[in-house]
């Protein structure tokens, strides 16, 4: 259901700008006259183009008020990367119109009809759409080079994730080179069309967004600072527990939610799951894996007193369903919103709990970190499963066995991408509607 609403928003913005452009075109523009054509078309492409890698600016800062209706932080990152990669997609076709006669003719392919004279403007004094349509053609053209380099390399997986933020920076500076090529190289009869309005709020609010990722201010409003306090190590599963002291104004959050987290150090900022329930004392916890070349060595960096830049709240995986019902799974490290979500529930004699079943596979299970995990599910009337690689995979004939009316429930699962599908298939097929599964899309890139 998530990702139907993701793909319905992402359609719909795309055939919103398509139709604008379609009914802002002159009489004419598809006459079959060659040089026509092509200049219609080079002009939509540049027109698509520039619209959705405006619509990825905004997304890229992180507009809090997108969360609710795309279902949170991580839902709209995934919008963001398929509206960069359809940008793109658009760009290499305004290029391949642009340059295309050019290739044609150095290579002999065929013959192109004769281009018809272009009138040339000779008024005096300096005419901005004039005197500067060359250099932006120019810095269009190395505009689209650079955005292929950098969209190549958010792409590739095994690009080092602090050399992907560095390098992804630059896609601001990108960005605003294209405005200033698309400034002036627009047609400028678009502007009274019903394009054109659309075109400059996208400029406006993309130049905007730009410029707060250059000067550092994405997410500004929303940080706090702390320290460390305490540091626990479970060496079983590689995870190490962090708690943190703000010092600063936190807004409080959800059980479930994530936030950016800064330990002073050379490395960007990095999402975690936030494993503790806010109680209003000013304490965050942390429960974070060794799974990359960062958070393997984040133990080893980490000290008390340590200074700490958060960002946050993020996210809208807060285990509000429709069901008096649910089931909590989690793959891995994906057990860390359960455990908020345990501390966040009232003891059964203080209120009439949810019947919440937690399901946590893991490849091996350290007994210290799942000893506190079962504790905290007893105490709050929680049944707690436990399954470790050598026992097996969860699947749903497992899951069946100890929650027979998993179809009555609301599904929350955080985990490998992968394990999710595994799940989430058998679950629809057997009757399960799609917005009863609830997951988190913890991709950044």
């Amino acid at each position: 259901m998530q990702l139907l609403k993701l793909k319905g928003t992402f359609i719909a913005a795309t055939a919103v700008v398509l139709v604008l452009w379609l009914l802002s075109l002159p009489p004419g523009a598809f006459t079959g006259d060659f040089w026509l054509t092509r200049r219609t078309l080079v002009l939509g492409t540049g027109v698509m183009a520039f619209a959705l890698m405006s619509l990825a600016m905004v997304l890229a800062v992180r507009p809090v008020w997108f969360e609710t209706p795309l279902g949170g932080l991580d839902k709209f990152y995934r919008l963001h990367k398929w509206l960069g990669i359809s940008a793109f997609v658009f760009a290499t076709a305004h290029w391949v119109l642009r340059l295309g006669p050019s290739w044609i003719t150095r290579l002999d392919l065929f013959v192109l009809p004769p281009r018809p004279p272009r009138s040339a403007d000779t008024s005096p004094g300096f005419n901005i759409f004039r005197d500067l349509r060359h250099a932006a053609s120019e810095v269009g053209e190395w505009a689209f080079y650079c955005l292929a380099v950098l969209i190549a390399l958010a792409l590739w997986k095994r690009f080092p994730y602090k050399y992907f933020l560095k390098s992804h920076k630059l896609m601001a500076v990108v960005y605003l080179l294209i405005v200033f090529h698309s400034f002036i190289l627009m047609d400028r009869s678009y502007w009274p069309e019903p394009i054109g309005p659309v075109l400059a709020l996208l400029m406006i609010f993309g130049t905007g967004a730009s410029l707060m990722s250059l000067f550092q201010k994405i997410g500004v409003s929303r940080r706090a600072y702390g320290k460390i306090t305490q540091i626990d190590l479970h060496h079983g599963n590689d995870v190490v527990n962090v708690t943190i002291k703000l010092e600063t104004a936190w807004p409080g959050h959800e059980a479930g939610q994530f936030a950016f987290v800064d330990f002073d150090d050379p490395e960007a900022a990095h999402p975690f799951t936030i494993s503790s329930a806010w109680k209003n004392d000013g304490r965050l916890s942390f429960t974070i894996k060794a799974l990359g070349d960062y958070t393997r060595t984040l133990a080893d960096c980490l000290h008390v007193g340590q200074a700490v830049d958060i960002e946050g709240p993020y996210g809208r995986f807060t285990f509000k369903g429709e069901r008096h019902r649910q089931i909590w799974i989690g793959g891995g490290v994906g057990i860390t919103p359960f455990i908020a979500g345990l501390k966040a529930l009232p003891d059964p004699d203080q209120d009439r709990p949810v019947p919440i079943d937690l399901f946590y596979a893991t490849k091996l299970a350290d007994p210290g970190f799942t000893s506190q995990i079962i504790e905290i599910a007893q105490r709050k009337g929680v049944r707690f499963h436990l399954l470790e690689e050598k026992d097996g995979f969860l699947t749903l004939d497992y899951l069946e066995a100890f929650a027979p009316d998993w179809k009555d429930a609301d599904i929350w699962f955080c985990g490998p991408a992968g394990f999710g599908q595994a799940l989430r298939r058998p679950m629809l097929a057997g009757g399960l509607p799609a917005s009863r599964f609830h997951q988190e899309l913890f991709e950044m890139r």
